[in-house]
């Protein structure tokens, strides 16, 4: 049986880094660029990570879901997707510029993740003792 929500973490972590260097940040806030330049720019973004959804295989699924990712620094982040969860977590690791460690469909909330925290917290990680969005 085929898994439509998996994310393979490390392909998603190598597009991103791939699309950043195809199609670096702008040097300026997208809401401080000219509309048309803005939208240009987004639509090439857009292009560069399907082609590179295409190329690491992600599987596509019917439906709208949000996806976990949690981030290098162990903060969660995340983002809605209509078809195809790793593109979320490509997305957020271009964004934010950082390797994904866990990506999934309500991840952030499942017995793994919880358990993972606490296990954190028990060890005195300043970050989960201060929350994950320091």
């Amino acid at each position: 049986m085929i898994d439509l929500d998996r994310i393979n973490v490390d392909a998603a972590t190598w597009a991103a880094e791939r699309i950043h260097e195809l199609h670096p940040l702008p040097d300026r806030r997208l809401s401080e660029t000219p509309a048309k330049e803005a939208d240009a720019w987004l639509r090439e973004l857009h292009r560069q990570l399907d082609a590179y959804l295409c190329v690491i295989g992600a599987l596509r699924r019917p439906g709208r879901a949000w996806v976990d990712v949690q981030l290098a620094s162990h903060r969660w982040v995340g983002q809605w997707i209509d078809d195809c969860p790793t593109e979320a977590a490509v997305s957020c690791a271009y964004w934010h510029g950082e390797a994904v460690i866990a990506a999934g469909i309500r991840l952030r909330t499942s017995a793994e993740a919880v358990a993972a925290h606490q296990a954190r917290v028990d060890s005195g990680d300043l970050l989960a003792l201060l929350g994950d969005e320091w």
